[in-house]
């Protein structure tokens, strides 16, 4: 067994700074370098749909905007959220072992505060609630059935109203289009891979056709399984000491039918259904102890979404409607997480969580573009949607804490409207949006007979119903300096409704501790401001941005003193309740830069550095990421390329208590390799992890002790391989 001290050894923290220090060390010799490169760099820019509701290229939209396609996606290994924090700045994505990765981050924030969608379709919210056997995070989506990732970095909701607090994850699925060539009646992908990382094994099939010059259709299916994560931690041992992945085998699956119609004019007619399932099956050799002879988990959860989707694009420059766009949606999500344990006191020890939301709406927009001397797009919308949850904490033997409910069963309605006018002047080269949406909530709690039992027994409240409403304004500028300059900054609101668990949640362990409802919660709102740069073209560039939002009654759990007035005496441990901080701030920049060294070399990197401060506590935030920098060389001919990664970090110090574990630096190496051996068949295959350095992700060690005992089990993946296999026709 390796000791704690030689585990942290073998970290570089030095290393973190490396990268960026390359990167700008190459910058110079690299411009005059790109101005003799021969070949002309013919890559398109990505076009992204969420940042504005329409479509517009990246180059036309500020540097906190990104959108990943597939072929990124595919070169990457991009199969969940964790590698999307190497081509992205201020993304991380946490993982909590038996439930996987749960929580993507965006400049500091996340669960409910990053709003996450499926082809403009509300992804069901997180929920956790400690010491219990739910947790529901944002790994719903399988990535085989993805066209495109677009990730917008700061406040969203004068667009997109509640949870958008932080920035939006908006999901793109793919389309007929995206499988079917020019002149196909019939077009098929074909993907196997394997991950060393969890050994886990993906296959992957699309199918899309033609009926007719106007109709045409898609079926994708999907499947992985595969193992818990290769960390790096020492000890194998089936106690409480264990630092090794507790073992699991996993299995993903999804199905996703499209059809889609055109209609003279202009008009088209879209019906998606989806299907998204994942279990797991988990020894939790992790939790034994002397009284807890064994401890397994199996958690299975379920999404299922059918959609109908209209939209028109104008044939015409003089119709009163240039485009519009309209959704209706009914989305339903189940997870249920099983805990099967024999124990000294019990020999048949169980505890189960069972979590749903069903989720109605509708959600629709129109565009009206005028010319003139100030060109305007007038960009009108909303949405209402409808969210049933229930959730409901079982098991046995009977005790008094299980067969409850932690919240009541609840309705919560939410109706949006937003309005946003881009104005161009100067034939377009400045253009200022200003923008405003109304958002209002209304949570509706239920009291059933197993609340109403709560109630009688003293171990529950009566829950309070709650309504609320906001305006989130929003100003935009960007200036086109020259044809190789742009300039951006925006003023903008943020917001997010406090959820069904923060305003109603209770639960009572004996004497021990409770959870009490806070009925008086307020919104989570924001206001910050960014200023940007982008510069160069596809050749040579780069982009910077410093950003710093302020934040005003901010949600977090509390633990109540005997001053405070809803204190209630007579726990042992602490009665906990979800209160506003009344401030918190968070600032930082993110930087980019890309060069075309010669004809088939390319170089390119990102750095972002952020800081989180509870301005009521003066403590740090500890969900805010360290400084991460990746930066990669690329070589790219027509038949084959390959490509060196270097990722590092800081280290995470800055830790709300000196108690919490400071994760270190660390620089990590990934190697990976493409060829097309043949027409439309591609090979891949990479090295992650190099060096097998053992390294955290300092937001997913929160609520560890200093103490490093045990910190191997936090470490994240080891040297391991990676391939695929993939064939379009």
């Amino acid at each position: 067994m390796t000791s704690s001290s030689t585990l942290l050894s073998r970290t570089q923290p030095h290393f973190a700074l490396r990268p960026l220090a390359l990167l700008i060390a190459t910058l110079p010799c690299a411009f005059a370098v790109a101005q003799t490169a021969d070949t002309p760099v013919t890559n398109l820019s990505p076009v992204s749909v969420t940042a504005t509701r329409t479509e517009k290229t990246i180059d036309d939209l500020p540097p906190s905007v990104t959108t990943t396609d597939r072929t990124s996606l595919d070169a990457n290994f991009v199969d969940n959220f964790s590698e999307l924090g190497k081509l992205v700045p201020g993304i991380d994505v946490n993982y909590s072992g038996r439930y996987g990765f749960t929580d993507v981050n965006i400049r500091g924030l996340q669960g409910n505060r990053v709003l996450m969608m499926v082809d403009g379709i509300r992804l069901p919210e997180t929920f956790e609630f400690n010491g219990r056997d739910s947790r529901v995070g944002q790994d719903l989506v399988d990535f085989s059935s993805l066209s495109a990732i677009d990730i917008v970095r700061g406040p969203g909701s004068t667009l997109y109203g509640s949870s958008a607090l932080a920035g939006i994850v908006g999901l793109r699925t793919l389309n007929p289009g995206d499988i079917l060539k020019p002149g196909q009646q019939l077009g098929a992908l074909a993907k196997t891979d394997y991950n060393g990382a969890d050994r886990s094994f993906g296959l992957n099939a699309a199918l899309a056709g033609r009926l007719s010059d106007r109709t045409e259709w898609l079926l994708q299916l999907g499947q992985r399984k595969g193992h818990e994560i290769d960390n790096n931690g020492t000890n194998d041992s089936q106690t409480g000491a264990r630092t090794k992945s507790d073992p699991q085998d996993y299995t993903r699956q999804n199905a996703l039918l499209k059809l889609q119609h055109s209609f003279a004019g202009g008009h088209k007619l879209g019906l998606t259904g989806e299907w998204f399932h994942k279990q797991s099956n988990t020894s939790l050799y992790s939790e034994r102890t002397s009284s807890v002879l064994n401890s397994d988990a199996y958690d299975r959860q379920d999404r299922k979404r059918i959609s109908l989707e209209y939209d028109y694009v104008s044939p015409d420059a003089g119709n009163w409607i240039d485009s519009a766009s309209a959704r209706i949606y009914h989305q339903q999500f189940e997870s249920n997480q099983h805990r099967y344990q024999v124990r000294t006191t019990a020999a048949d020890y169980q505890r189960e969580g069972r979590y749903e939301q069903s989720t109605n709406g509708f959600s629709g927009q129109v565009v009206k573009r005028f010319g003139g001397p100030i060109t305007q797009q007038w960009i009108v919308g909303g949405e209402l949607y409808r969210n049933e949850f229930t959730e409901f904490a079982a098991g046995k033997p009977a005790i008094s804490t299980i067969n409850v409910r932690t919240m009541p069963d609840t309705t919560n309605t939410q109706a949006g409207m937003f309005i946003s006018n881009e104005l161009g002047f100067a034939g377009g080269r400045f253009t200022l949006t200003p923008g405003l949406r109304y958002d209002h909530y209304n949570i509706k709690p239920e009291i059933d007979s197993v609340l109403a039992g709560q109630i009688a027994n003293g171990s529950g409240s009566t829950p309070a119903k709650q309504s609320d409403s906001r305006f989130s304004p929003k100003l935009a500028a960007n200036w086109q300096v020259n044809p190789w300059a742009q300039a951006f900054a925006q003023y903008a609101h943020g917001f997010r409704a406090p959820s069904v668990l923060e305003v109603n949640g209770q639960f009572t362990n004996s004497n021990l501790y409770t959870l009490i409802p806070n009925p008086a919660l307020k919104p989570e709102t924001s206001k910050g401001w960014e200023l940007g740069t982008r510069l160069g073209d596809q050749r040579l560039g780069g982009s910077l941005t410093v950003f710093d939002t302020r934040y005003k009654n901010f949600i977090e759990m509390g633990t109540l003193s005997p001053t405070d007035p809803a204190y209630i005496p007579g726990y042992q441990y602490a009665v906990y309740q979800y209160q506003n901080v009344q401030a918190a701030r968070i600032y930082g920049s993110e930087a980019a830069a890309h060069v075309q060294l010669a004809t088939n070399w390319r170089l390119e990197g990102f750095v972002a550095w952020m800081q989180g401060q509870n301005e009521t506590s003066n403590t740090w935030l500890n969900s805010v990421p360290s400084m991460k920098t990746s930066v990669a060389l690329s070589y790219t001919q027509q038949q084959w390329g390959g490509q060196v990664r270097v990722t590092a970090a800081k280290a995470h110090d800055k830790n709300a208590s000196a108690s919490n574990f400071a994760a270190p630096g660390y620089g990590i190496v990934d190697l990976s390799a493409w060829w097309k051996p043949i027409r439309d068949v591609r090979v891949s295959v990479g090295v992650y992890n190099l060096f097998d350095q053992t390294y955290w992700n300092g937001t997913d060690t929160l609520t560890l002790s200093s103490s490093v005992a045990l910190a191997g089990r936090y470490t994240l993946p080891s040297r391991n391989v990676r391939a695929s296999l993939a064939w379009q026709f």
